[in-house]
């Protein structure tokens, strides 16, 4: 996991950020079973109590985009977990 925030309430939420390691192999191409081992993963964690949200490498690398992008997500997980 790249980051965990610990939130008020028992709230556990893990972002991750991925790069092509995660769904391709070293030449690169597609990858089928590290696609499999992460979604195990997420769903491992999942039934853990803790959510899960992933962020594709090229939607962080977008500057001006990727900063509304990342506002619009932080702002809406900040509503659902303020009560």
């Amino acid at each position: 996991m790249d980051f965990l925030l610990l939130l008020p309430n028992r709230g556990r939420i893990v972002i991750e950020c991925d790069g092509i390691q995660h769904y391709a192999d070293d030449l690169p191409r597609a990858d089928s079973r590290r696609y499999a081992e992460m979604v195990a993963e997420d769903r491992a964690l999942r039934l853990r109590g803790y959510e899960v949200y992933r962020f594709g490498g090229y939607e962080l690398t977008e500057g001006p985009e990727s900063e509304a992008l990342l506002d619009t997500f932080f702002d809406q997980l900040a509503s659902r977990h303020t009560t």
